[in-house]
Order: structure tokens, then sequence, then C-alpha cells
């Protein structure tokens, strides 16, 4: 890999690492392994990248989108559902709602996560997490009841969208991450050896192509050719003439006939 091309690759990591901790930690609590939420991590960074996603607006929405998708793909593999469970749960913090979060059992607290600060629906929470639709609901009613007896009026209307405000910056803890750098050369690795595949791809339709125009460019100039030509005029026949002989001449042509003649008594 050439220098530039290290440059560019590290110039465009530097536009995931503000969000880095957030997408671990969300691979982290759907898979609930450290190894295979590195491992949906990378996925997910190389997927936005093969894209071209830019920075920017957007961008962040993206790599989340990505980070779920991966992380769900190994869950449905079932090799980060075989794993060993490794996800913390919540930390401490000055919030009172993540004060009430933290004192929840780690079953709750994943799904509070999952639900309010990864964004997965309920359904897809209640397969991730062993539990009926009914348990869950009710397990949320029940922490949300909790919230609102801490709050005032106006904040109990805004609830939702507080809870994954909090969830959110929670997400955003470094604690027990790992090193952007080790992911970093794992993504550096993976895209060079994509963009070295696509390369070769490339010139390969490149020669495919030059080498169908080619036969399609041969196949028009003999079609040219045979249109053009000039058909090859052949001389009619021209007819013997007749001479008629003049009236009363001696040099009347004889007619050769078939009949015999008698000859003169």
């Amino acid at each position: 890999m050439s220098e530039q091309t290290s440059e560019a690759l590290r110039t465009w990591f530097k536009r995931v690492e503000p969000y880095y901790p957030e997408l671990f930690n969300m691979a982290h609590a759907i898979c609930g392994n450290y190894e295979q939420a590195e491992y949906a991590l990378r996925g997910a960074i190389l997927e936005v990248w093969a894209q071209s996603s830019e920075g920017g607006m957007g961008f962040r929405e993206r790599l989340r989108s990505a980070v779920r998708e991966e992380s769900l793909q190994l869950l449905e593999e079932g090799e980060a559902a075989s794993s060993e469970f490794t996800w913390p749960g919540i930390a401490a913090s000055d919030s009172p709602l993540m004060q009430l979060a933290a004192r929840e059992r780690p079953e709750t607290q994943r799904l509070l996560v999952l639900k309010y600060g990864v964004g997965l629906p309920s359904r897809r929470i209640a397969q991730l997490t062993g539990m009926t639709p009914g348990q869950l609901r009710t397990a949320l009613n029940r922490f949300e009841a909790r919230c609102r007896r801490t709050l005032s009026g106006t904040e109990r209307a805004r609830l939702s969208a507080t809870l994954a405000r909090e969830m959110r910056r929670q997400l955003g803890s470094r604690a027990g991450i790992p090193r952007p750098s080790t992911v970093y050369r794992a993504f550096e690795a993976e895209a060079s050896g994509l963009r070295v595949h696509e390369h070769r791809v490339s010139r390969l339709v490149y020669r495919l192509v030059v080498l169908a125009l080619t036969l399609v460019c041969a196949a028009l100039f003999w079609l040219f050719a045979v249109l053009v030509q000039s058909p090859e005029i052949q001389a009619d026949p021209v007819p013997a003439a007749t001479v008629s002989a003049p009236a009363g001449s001696d040099d009347m042509p004889s007619v050769e006939t078939t009949y015999e003649t008698e000859p003169p008594a």
C-alpha cells in the first residue's frame, strides 16, 4: 500500500473516532461479548468506508446503522450468542435517571440500553434478551413509572427523549473499550485487501470491455465494406444484326433445308 493510500485511510478513520466509543458500546450491548463486539465494529466501519461515505450530515447515523446490522448478523449466525457474556452493564452516573437504571437487574439494564440507546424495536429486543413481549412491556413500564416519580410535570412529557439522550451519553463512555489504533490497523489491512481485489476486478472488466468493443468495431467495418461495394455490372449480349438482301439480287444467300430436292427433268 502506498503512503498516499495509507494517509487517505487514516484521514477517513479520523472522522469515525468521535463516534468510536458509542459504536463499540452499541455493538457490545447487542452482542453481549467483547471480542464479537470488536469484530462487528470493524465490519461496520469497513462497510461504511466501502460505500464511500464521507463525514458530515448523516455520517454518524450511517455508522450506527451499520453497527446494528453487523452485530445482529453475528447473532443470527450464532457466533455471538454462543460466546461468553461480558457486557458490564450501566455505569454509575450523576444523572438521577441513570442512577435508577443502574439499580436494575443486568437483564433490565441491557434492554434499557437496547431500547433507548441503540434504538432497536421492542420485538427485536425481546428476541435478544429471551423475554416475551409481555415481559418486556412490563419491565419498561415499571422503570418508566419510577422515572416519572422523580421528574416534574414538564419533564415527564419528555421522558422518552430524555432517556434516549442519557443512554447515548452512557454509550459514549471510553471505559473498557479497545484502543482505536488496534481497530484501525485491522481496518487498514482489510481495506487494503479490498482495494487490491477491486483493482484486479476493474482491470479484468476493462480488458473484457476493450475486447468486446474491438469485435464490434471489426464487425461494423466488415458490414460497411459489404454495403458500399459496387455490384459487378454484366453486359447484355448484343443480338446479331439481320441483313436483308435487295430484291432481284443474284447474291441471294442459299437457305439450308432438311428437305431433299428432286433433280431437274
